[in-house]
């Protein structure tokens, strides 16, 4: 018998090992099934393949969750008292740590459609949203919160009871070093992801699913921890600077040829950002009864590109894009990233070259999200945010100063800057927790989803502000651009809007008796924006964006957006998919078929494949660069 103890002991220890490290990877992967059930809108043809790869990234995320606990177990597999308790202590907490962030991704997916990365956590801490905003989301996601709970219990759980199972022998000193060996190898195994030349990286989910099921592959604990430390951008050289930049120019020099350009002098401008307003709810893109019924009718007597997207899926990614024509292509929010630092373009300082004085209304928290001091490095003279609204009864207790009075006091506060003057403005109220008033939750009751009847109050909201600023003597000489941060909650039952309806927003220039109203259906983006309003305004002076005027013909007709390592590239009928070394899809954008079956269908898949690089090259290679700006005081 005592022949046996070291052989009991040996595989007692391994046979530990396993049965912990299995319970983790089991509820992963459980978690990783909730994630389906909660978006299959996004996944409607999941293939078994995603969790196959899925249980390569459970097993990876669960060693890098419980090293701490690996090493005090392996100098020690049953250890008793104080010790015991540390073990278990760590074991729990490890992975408590990324099951939060797991379980979380499960409902805030919806919002951003990608895997969180380690820049969530400074987003987390920007500001007071969190802590405000708490109440409200542990209410409406309360059952995420009881799946925690009973995945952290689980845990416990499994940890006890293997320790009922499982007993300790008396090895000798050989077999203590022979099963440690054996662990060590199988973690080093598990941390690396397999055996291949370079550790387990996100892009190598694309060889278990189709890129638009990369999340689902994914776990969140991974996504954060292969994301902290790690250089967001690295230099790629697909081809000479000068290609890049025929292929994606990002300096902009005027042109007399501008379809549509305003009468000289210096017009006012007003950007009017609406919260999570989604094209597919508007009547007059879709042909079909929406949510914003004044936008409709504004956009009858505008400038209105149908075919526009959002560059990325969250706000603080859209101001960025829509300010300072930088695009989503990084893991990392510009706002919070290393690189937003460096002086960069932005509509608000080409216009404070021109004389116009500058402003940013938003009735958020002074600093949600990193916008105060994004706003002060793009040039805006003025930042109004929630304390510098007058009325604290106008607050929602949630995000901040609900949509109508805030717009009203827009309004005014516009009659107070010097003109010329370019303004922004961002809504709020059209996000979750999607509350009104409840006044108003009754006149703006219907619909089929909850921000259904925020949309209607913001677009109404909208409308009383052009009611006020229509009465105010600054209001017959200011251009309006309407547009959106980024889409939310689509309705898509019984729609087929295209593959890239995740990214379609309105956008609208509006100029009574300057713009006339017409419909186009070029596919422009948040990043255009900038250097179409220098066009119509005809700014002479050359300047740096990513973007590129939606009034010139010769420029690139293409939409980009980026994530979870996979840059996306919206053509007029086709979607292409790359991830950063090859094309990993390529397909018509409305209806079926792969697009590349035909000779036509290859000549657009070689060129958007070409700027897809280009792109790619010009962003990464301008930040690492830190070149966001020319002229003479350019870096």
């Amino acid at each position: 018998m005592e022949a046996q103890r070291p052989d009991r002991r040996l595989s007692g220890a391994l046979l530990l090992l396993f049965l912990r490290t299995a319970a983790v990877v089991l509820i992963l992967g459980l978690q990783r099934l909730l994630f389906l059930l909660f978006n299959t809108e996004h996944f409607p043809e999941t293939p078994f393949t995603a969790f196959l790869g899925g249980l390569r990234f459970d097993l990876t995320a669960t060693c890098w969750l419980l090293l701490p606990w690996y090493l005090l177990f392996l100098i020690a597999p049953f250890a008793k008292g104080f010790l015991a308790r540390i073990q278990e202590f760590t074991f729990v907490l490890g992975p408590a740590i990324g099951f939060f962030f797991n379980v979380v991704d499960i409902g805030y997916f919806g919002f951003t459609l990608k895997r969180s990365t380690a820049d969530l956590l400074t987003i987390m801490t920007a500001g007071q949203d969190t802590l405000t905003l708490a109440p409200d989301f542990l209410r409406d996601y309360w059952y995420l919160l009881l799946f925690y709970v009973l995945s952290i219990g689980s845990l416990w759980w499994a940890y006890r009871i293997s320790s009922r199972w499982v007993k300790p022998g008396g090895p000798g000193a050989i077999r203590a070093v022979t099963w440690r060996a054996v662990a060590l190898a199988a973690l080093a195994l598990m941390w690396r992801g397999g055996t291949q030349l370079i550790p387990l990286q996100v892009l190598n989910a694309s060889a278990y699913a189709p890129p638009a099921y990369i999340p689902l592959v994914l776990n969140s604990p991974f996504t954060m921890i292969a994301s902290l430390g790690k250089p967001v951008l690295e230099e790629r050289n697909y081809m000479s600077p000068l290609e890049a930049e025929m292929l994606w120019p990002v300096t902009h020099h005027f042109q007399d040829s501008a379809a549509v350009r305003i009468p000289p002098g210096r017009p006012n401008v007003v950007l009017v950002v609406l919260e999570s307003f989604s094209a597919t709810y508007s009547e007059r893109l879709t042909g079909i009864p929406g949510h914003m019924p004044f936008l409709d009718s504004l956009m009858t007597h505008a400038l209105t590109f149908s075919r526009a997207y959002a560059n990325g899926r969250r706000s603080i990614d859209a101001i960025p894009a829509i300010l300072a024509s930088i695009p989503e292509l990084m893991d990392e929010a510009f706002i919070t990233s290393t690189y937003a630092d460096i002086p960069f373009t932005s509509m608000a300082g080409l216009m404070k070259d021109m004389g116009y004085s500058t402003s940013f209304f938003h009735g958020g928290n002074n600093g949600t999200m990193g916008f105060d001091t994004f706003c002060a490095s793009a040039g805006f003279e003025r930042y109004v945010g929630r304390d510098d609204h007058p009325d604290p009864q106008d607050d929602d207790g949630s995000w901040g100063i609900r949509d109508r009075p805030f717009l009203q006091f827009f309004a005014d506060e516009l009659n107070k800057e010097p003109t010329p003057f370019f303004s922004t403005v961002f809504t709020l109220s059209s996000h979750h927790p999607y509350e009104l008033a409840p006044a108003d939750a009754e006149r703006f009751a219907g619909g089929s989803l909850p921000i259904h009847p925020t949309l209607r109050y913001t677009d109404d909201a909208l409308r009383q502000f052009f009611k006020r600023a229509v009465k105010q003597a600054w209001y017959s000489n200011t251009l309006f651009i309407i547009t959106a941060d980024h889409t939310a909650d689509i309705e898509r039952t019984g729609q087929q809007y295209g593959k890239a309806i995740d990214f379609w927003i309105p956008l609208a220039f509006y100029m009574p008796g300057h713009i006339t109203a017409q419909r186009s259906d070029r596919v422009t983006q948040q990043i255009d924006i900038l250097p179409t309003v220098m066009d119509l305004l005809g700014y002479r002076e050359p300047f740096f964006s990513f973007g590129h005027s939606a009034l010139r013909s010769n420029s690139p007709p293409y939409a980009v957006a980026a994530s979870n390592g996979i840059y996306t590239m919206i053509g007029e009928r086709h979607l292409l998919r790359h991830d950063g070394e090859r094309t990993v899809a390529f397909e018509v954008l409305f209806g079926d078929g792969d697009g590349a079956n035909n000779e036509p269908g290859e000549l657009i898949r070689f060129d958007m494949e070409a700027r897809t690089k280009a792109v790619i090259q010009q962003f990464n290679g301008h930040m690492l660069r830190r070149e966001l700006r020319i002229g003479p005081d350019a870096p």
